[in-house]
């Protein structure tokens, strides 16, 4: 009997303990610390590291992240509510696939968003759970279950774009064919519009001013490397046509009067040789930068048209200087006539001069007074200059082509400048009766433009303000200077006057029209920047109320447009062109940013009317669409929560939800 309390009261206890242990601790969803995370203690860290290795291959070759997750029981909620809430927990995305296993309950989930799935179908996810990693869960191999889902994964992209046999790959060889005919069509095609292009191109940099390295910025650098090689060829012809005729021109009339254009003919020597040596440098061995090409070419460009400038500006010198040599005896004859024709205007100057003199104070004259005595010392040396070329005319010494060059014009100098005095002579009482007639008119103009200038400089601003000063103080010099001395020399002081008024005149007009371009700067910042300011706020409207349907696009392009606005705002008073650009900038902008909202708009409510269509619960477009309850009708549903049971989820302050369902959801759960 008391060995049969005994025995009854050990298995009352037995039985208590075996109902109050539990099976398995049931663990409930969490936020995933880790790609790979053993809550049930089954891998060893070997099994683990095996696994994380499967993991990071997955996401190394197709940028899908796997997470695998053992605990001991989803109990009480089912593997895939409960996966689904551990996935929520873990803010897992669209590239996110999960696979949980309860060691201990024998259950298990394996989630795979659409967009993780790389295009494959539903069937072809369950393949995987079903024929991979679940027969390994049924051995118990937990290592194995979570690399059999990564590297199921991982060849999901592979079947499904695999052929079907032979005859699968044949409109695909047809169509590879057509392809690579069209691209050797449009090859052709290219090259041709490039060789074309390239031309034009090298024909419109001929047109540049070679000399102009800023021009020459603008030229394409095959262009610019072709106009390279063509001018140093060209310029080098000219420099050796050139020194072989100066060579033989020297021999007609002397080295003396050769020398200016030898100077010439070397100094482009020079020039085309700094030109030959960048040439050298770019056809090295030695590879450069475009930057460095560019200002290579630029420099060759430069120094080949500056040399040929050199000779350019002694072309014409050169042939006059030929031709008055084979010239010689007609140009003497029409010297002598000239010469004849001046000498006899001596006579009625002087009397003209005489006459003056009885009219007018001699400071009045003063600039004409010797006028009648210098011509006669002018002929005088005209006519000595004219026998001495005639004798030297008649020798048949080469040598002395270089003097006879010197007679003949020197025998021209000095007949016109006899001839000028003596027209001045001549016009002079016109000249002072209507410098004394008009001198108080120029004074009143170049006072009117002191004014002007002075308000100009008051009102300030110019760039201009130095040199608009010391014009200023010119003109006030001129008239006072008219005022006190202009009946002793009316022609002086009107010439002081009207220089000092024109250059007043330049001045004030560029201030002038600078002022103008101010104001009209101005008025186009005013334009561009209320039209920037009001295409920013209608756009920015336009997406706050519709901003459950507009992407990152236009969001991207208006933000950029704000940023644009706000430096034309700060630039307005520094650099008004620039503030001008950056407003224009921004409506550009705000334009890009309207026609991609609207299509983001137009795509959502095709996507939505083509799921609810059109009847039901479509009296929630418009919510969705500005935003006012959450949906995932960007990616092109339209359902709310993982694996679409879900409905829509209000909008309100905080920060950003994510989103909720990633796409279709693949995959299942069950048993083991």
């Amino acid at each position: 009997m008391r060995l049969a309390r005994v025995l009854s009261l050990l298995a009352a206890i037995l039985t208590a303990v075996t109902l109050v242990a539990p099976v398995a601790a049931a663990e409930p969803p969490f936020r995933l610390p880790d790609y790979v995370t053993d809550n049930a203690g089954v891998l060893d860290d070997g099994q683990l590291a095996n696994v994380q290795h499967a993991v990071d291959a997955l996401y190394r070759d197709r940028h899908v992240r796997l997470w695998v997750v053992y605990v001991d029981s989803f109990a009480p909620k089912t593997a895939v509510s409960w996966t689904e809430e551990t996935r929520r927990a873990s803010d897992l995305s669209d590239q996110d696939a999960i696979l949980a296993i309860a060691t201990k309950q024998r259950s298990y989930a394996f989630l795979v968003p659409s967009a993780a799935a790389g295009g494959a179908t539903s069937a072809q996810v369950d393949n995987v759970r079903l024929n991979q990693v679940e027969p390994a869960l049924h051995n118990g191999d937990w290592t194995g279950a979570a690399i059999a889902a990564a590297n199921g994964l991982a060849g999901l992209s592979a079947t499904k774009t695999g052929g079907s046999g032979v005859s699968a790959l044949i409109p695909l060889v047809i169509i590879a064919g057509l392809i690579v005919l069209a691209v050797v069509v449009l090859l052709l095609w290219s090259r041709r519009r490039r060789q074309k292009r390239h031309e034009a191109e090298v024909a419109a940099a001929k047109r540049v001013d070679p000399t102009d390295p800023n021009a020459l910025a603008s030229v394409p650098l095959d262009a610019l490397d072709e106009l390279s090689r063509s001018i140093v060829v060209d310029v080098d012809n000219a420099v050796r046509t050139s020194t072989n005729e100066l060579a033989l021109a020297a021999e007609d009339f002397g080295q003396q009067q050769a020398d200016r254009f030898n100077r010439a003919v070397e100094n482009a020597k020079v020039t085309l040789q700094q030109a030959f040596n960048v040439r050298q440098q770019l056809d090295d061995a030695i590879p450069e930068t475009p930057a460095q090409r560019r200002d290579l070419l630029t420099r060759v460009v430069v120094a080949a048209a500056q040399a040929n400038r050199e000779l350019d500006a002694q072309t014409e010198a050169f042939h006059e200087l030929r031709d008055l040599v084979l010239n010689a005896p007609d140009r003497l004859d029409g010297l002598t006539q000239k010469l004849v024709d001046v000498s006899a205007r001596i006579d009625p100057a002087q009397a003209t001069l005489t006459q003056l003199h009885t009219e007018f104070a001699d400071t009045a004259l003063a600039s004409v007074a010797r006028n009648v005595a210098a011509a006669k010392e002018r002929l005088d040396f005209a006519d000595h200059s004219i026998s001495r070329a005639r004798e030297l005319a008649a020798k048949p010494v080469s040598g002395e082509q270089g003097e006879l060059v010197d007679s003949v014009r020197s025998a021209e100098s000095a007949l016109q400048q006899a001839g000028s005095m003596l027209d001045a002579v001549d016009s002079a009482a016109s000249d002072i009766r209507h410098a004394v007639a008009t001198l108080p008119s120029a004074i009143a103009d170049t006072q009117q433009g002191i004014n002007q200038a002075v308000a100009q400089l008051t009102q300030g601003g110019l760039s201009n303000t130095d040199e608009l000063t010391a014009a200023r103080d010119a003109a006030v010099a001129a008239v006072t200077a008219a005022q006190t001395d202009g009946t002793s020399d009316p022609l002086g002081a009107f010439t002081q006057l009207t220089q000092a008024d024109a250059d007043l005149d330049r001045l004030l007009a560029g201030a002038a029209e600078e002022r103008d371009t101010a104001e009209r700067l101005g008025r186009s910042f005013d334009q561009a920047l209320f039209t920037a300011q009001s295409r920013v706020r209608s756009v920015s409207d336009y997406i706050d109320t519709r901003r459950g349907s507009v992407g990152p696009e236009a969001r991207t392009r208006l933000n950029e447009a704000v940023r644009q606005l706000e430096a034309a705002q700060a630039k307005q008073k520094t650099n008004v062109t620039e503030a001008i650009a950056h407003a224009n900038g921004a409506s550009m902008l705000t334009a890009q940013a309207q026609q991609l909202a609207n299509s983001d708009v137009q795509s959502a409510q095709r996507t939505y009317m083509n799921h609810h269509g059109g009847v039901g619960g479509s009296s929630n477009m418009g919510a969705v669409i500005g935003g006012l309850i959450l949906g995932n009708i960007l990616s092109g549903g339209v359902r709310g929560g993982l694996g679409g049971g879900g409905g829509w989820t209000s909008s309100t302050y905080g920060g950003s939800q994510g989103p909720a369902a990633g796409g279709d959801m693949f995959g299942g759960g069950g048993r083991f």
